[in-house]
């Protein structure tokens, strides 16, 4: 069994280095997991093929100039079921069956595997995530090209429109976008709306900026993109999306008279109570 990188920086060195580190920790976690539960431990049911998990690591927090650790997991699963953990508050191995039970006992007696586990769970897990995002980050930035639309829409008013610009796949920072009219560049004060940077769900951002304008307009209006040392300038070419309306039938008035068949009875029914009602009271 072998772990198999799948990122590029993953290849390369220092990003290699960093691989084979964090390889080789787990590794060690999972074969002492392996060795223990599955040759020393055989009261576990093992007719029939049986599944053994492990998954080890950490969730960090990046602020602007530190690293917090947010949580931690050093887990074995048992065909699909929880069966250990480490619980780094009460520095012991947990068991979640009974069957895991003298495992626990035999590491939480291990001053070396609870010394290893801490220092892991506490330190290396945390520096090793934070360098991995970090090259992470830099391949996105080597790697990642926006790609930039301008597009309009029919607004409610019949005689506006909303021009949009939209730039979607670069790198998170470091990168600006700008709206032209004619030569000029709009702003906030000019009625120009931004959704700000948001997250793609492959690492890299989208940004949208929206302005109304006439529909009969005359100007040029563009949209231009600085990416690192590169500029991209996308004009719109005046095209205007229809909005989306509900369709319409010829006979549609006709398509609908069953419904006035039973609000009708429904009113003469109303009637009819009120009318027994109001006999009722007036004989009383």
């Amino acid at each position: 069994m072998d772990s198999v990188p799948r990122r590029n920086w993953m290849r390369e060195e220092p990003g290699r280095s960093l691989w084979k580190s964090v390889k080789r920790l787990n590794m060690e976690h999972w074969n002492r997991g392996r060795t223990d539960i599955l040759k020393k431990y055989t009261g576990l049911n093992m007719s029939g093929a049986a599944v053994l998990q492990g998954r080890f690591g950490c969730e960090i927090k990046l602020n602007s100039d530190s690293v917090s650790r947010t949580r931690t997991f050093a887990q074995y699963g048992w065909n699909g079921e929880d069966f250990l953990s480490f619980n780094l508050s009460r520095l012991q191995w947990e068991a979640s069956v009974g069957s895991a039970v003298p495992i626990t006992r035999k590491w939480n007696g291990d001053q070396g595997i609870m010394k290893e586990t801490k220092n892991y769970m506490e330190d290396i897990c945390v520096i090793d995530l934070s360098d991995s995002l970090s090259f992470e980050a830099k391949e996105s930035q080597e790697t990642a090209e926006p790609t930039a639309a301008v597009f309009a829409k029919r607004f409610l008013n019949p005689g506006k429109v909303i021009l949009t610009c939209l730039v979607s796949g670069f790198y998170c920072r470091d990168t600006t976008v700008e709206v032209y009219r004619d030569d000029d560049i709009i702003t906030e004060e000019d009625g120009l709306l931004s959704s700000g940077i948001r997250p793609n769900g492959d690492g890299t951002c989208q940004l949208r900026k929206s302005l109304d304008i006439s529909n009969s307009t005359e100007a040029s209006y563009s949209c231009e993109v600085q990416f690192r040392n590169l500029k991209q300038l996308v004009k719109w070419d005046g095209t205007i999306w229809e909005r989306a309306t509900p369709k319409q039938d010829y006979d549609t008035g006709h398509q609908y008279w069953w419904l006035m068949v039973p609000l009708f009875g429904f009113f003469i029914l109303i009637l009819a109570v009120i009318y027994r009602w109001c006999t009722t009271y007036r004989r009383e």
